[in-house]
């Protein structure tokens, strides 16, 4: 990895991180549309990181990009639904194999009936996805990828500005984290936290090994958190499974207790962690 100097500038730090999530994304439609391993999670993540960091360092273009950022977020919704379908269904697999599931009656019919409404709500996605993906839209998105439009603050010295550009959405999550409301406001609160701890990560994420040590400590935070979030899609899930397989109702109730106890704790363990993380000197890009 390269090693920053006192003299790198913005652009020094972030070109590289740019491009390589950019090529990344343009060069992802093909193996998304085919369903290969992995391409979705990998293209949803690079367009995730590319958005954030071309909102976090924003100053660094002249153009504010808010257009491209548009685009970007099309692109990620585009490809949520199959990737967290996947997720869930791996996760509900998982729970079912628990000896407390096991114990219920009708575990193993349950178990295939699962399998099954997982694979027809992501065949389900998938043909959504690639209708959403069909036209012209993504070839536009690729063309603007990355942009190259520095402008003149890209050329301070990256300790100047980068470093306190890296911290506000470090301070955004633990002012949200603090003031998380009760009641039905909170899982939507909840979800605006993730986003803005996502931000936090990827925000460092992009420092290289400046900031190793805040990026792993927001990589934590935003799989901690993310457990929460997917349980709300898994209890989508089987909520419909409980209309649709009423039979195994006792086996879907020990799954969304199960779900719900796992997704409370992350909550908890979640916001723990960004105090923590939110408690980390603001990352340094000038001390080699």
């Amino acid at each position: 990895m390269t090693k920053h100097t006192v003299d790198s500038t913005g652009r020094d730090i972030l070109e590289p991180y740019v491009r390589q999530h950019a090529a990344t994304v343009r060069a992802s439609l093909a193996v998304v549309l085919a369903d290969e391993p992995d391409a979705i999670h990998a293209a949803r993540v690079a367009t995730r990181r590319l958005r954030s960091v071309l909102k976090t360092y924003r100053p660094l273009w002249t153009s504010g990009h808010r257009s491209l950022r548009d685009e970007l977020r099309w692109y990620a919704s585009a490809l949520s639904r199959p990737r967290d379908l996947e997720v869930v269904g791996g996760w509900l697999e998982t729970i079912l194999d628990d000896p407390r599931t096991q114990a219920v009656a009708g575990a193993g019919d349950a178990a295939r009936e699962l399998t099954q409404r997982v694979s027809l709500d992501r065949d389900t996605a998938l043909t959504e996805m690639r209708r959403e993906l069909a036209g012209g839209r993504f070839a536009e998105l690729a063309a603007a990828l990355p942009p190259g439009d520095w402008s003149p603050a890209a050329e301070v010295p990256a300790g100047l500005l980068v470093s306190g550009l890296a911290a506000v959405p470090a301070r955004a999550a633990a002012a949200e984290a603090a003031e998380l409301p009760r009641g039905a406001d909170r899982p939507a609160a909840l979800h605006e936290l993730r986003k803005t701890t996502k931000a936090a990560r990827y925000a460092v994420d992009a420092l290289g090994s400046d900031a190793a040590d805040q990026a792993a400590a927001w990589k934590t935070v935003t799989e901690t958190l993310g457990v929460a979030q997917d349980g709300q899609v898994a209890q989508s899930v089987l909520a419909e499974l409980q209309e649709d397989a009423p039979a195994h109702r006792a086996v879907w109730d020990a799954l969304s207790a199960m779900v719900e106890e796992a997704a409370r704790a992350a909550e908890v363990s979640g916001l723990e962690l960004v105090r923590t993380a939110s408690s980390l000197p603001y990352p340094r890009v000038d001390h080699h």
